[in-house]
């Protein structure tokens, strides 16, 4: 089979993050401490770079400008997956390290990476961290846009750490109408590609919690993913299937609400759920 086009496919090069987003979909508000090594996101990438042509590549986290190499996985990333003129690449960021980062305005300009920032809340005190920050990227030269999710965060699970419960749906067809994912969020993880992060991620809270982990998850924990290993065939039916029943996970009607700051510790959300 020849290269399979693909609307998005997005990996995390850190499940750090220096925020603490309550409901974080990719459950790196838990405090998580752990950088992708260059050379292991070359292996991912040669698994698949003969296989899938994204239309999107997103390079996420946590938040990728934790990761100490960065710049040389912005221009690696562009090299390995032959990025052209008619796809898009770009960076998602809450964008407050932004200033901290030799060469990253560089490499963003000379790769055409978009830098996609998250504007997460109206807390005062972070909207003025916010706002120098989109002030830096101004004078910059870097082609960014703001994703404001400051009023329309999708809650898709409840408490915190090894509290946490998926809201849940008796409607797995209805949860894929209204996939805060937008139904095209492919994740790569070790190798493998998953149907969205919540789904990707969720082996890191089984493993850091255990048998204190809700039970309720325990379904989705036994998802398959793609593997490298599977057939043509298999390939394409993943990347066309719709709706299954991984996706009761998530609640059948959007749960938006508005984030408080940000800025918290792990340790200060943690004491929060505990006091409930």
């Amino acid at each position: 089979m020849s290269i399979l086009a693909i609307p998005h496919l997005e990996w995390h090069v850190t499940h750090s993050c220096n925020f603490t987003c309550q409901g974080c979909g990719h459950y790196t508000n838990d405090g998580y401490k752990e950088d992708i090594t260059i050379d292991t996101l070359k292996e991912w990438y040669l698994l698949w770079n003969k296989r899938i042509r994204p239309r999107e590549l997103s390079i996420l986290g946590g938040e990728p400008l934790l990761n100490p190499r960065i710049v040389e996985i912005i221009y690696m990333t562009k090299e390995y997956w032959n990025i052209k003129e008619d796809q898009e690449f770009e960076l998602v960021s809450n964008g407050l390290l932004f200033d901290r980062i030799d060469g990253l305005s560089d490499a963003l300009i000379d790769t055409n990476c978009i830098l996609t920032i998250t504007k997460h809340s109206k807390d005062s005190n972070y909207t003025r961290l916010f706002d120098k920050a989109i002030n830096s990227i101004d004078k910059s030269g870097v082609k960014y846009r703001i994703h404001d999710a400051s009023e329309n965060w999708y809650l898709v699970y409840t408490g915190y750490g090894c509290s946490i419960e998926p809201i849940g749906s008796d409607s797995y067809e209805e949860s894929w109408d209204n996939c805060p994912g937008g139904q095209e969020n492919f994740q790569l993880l070790d190798g493998k590609i998953y149907k969205c992060g919540a789904l990707a991620y969720l082996p890191l809270q089984k493993q850091k919690y255990g048998d204190a982990l809700s039970p309720k998850w325990d379904p989705y924990l036994k998802y398959r993913p793609l593997l490298p290993t599977d057939s043509d065939i298999d390939v394409l039916e993943f990347f066309t299937r719709t709706a299954e029943t991984v996706c009761s996970m998530c609640p059948k009607n959007k749960h938006y609400y508005s984030k408080d700051t940000p800025l918290h510790s792990p340790r200060y959300v943690k004491s929060l759920y505990d006091t409930k």
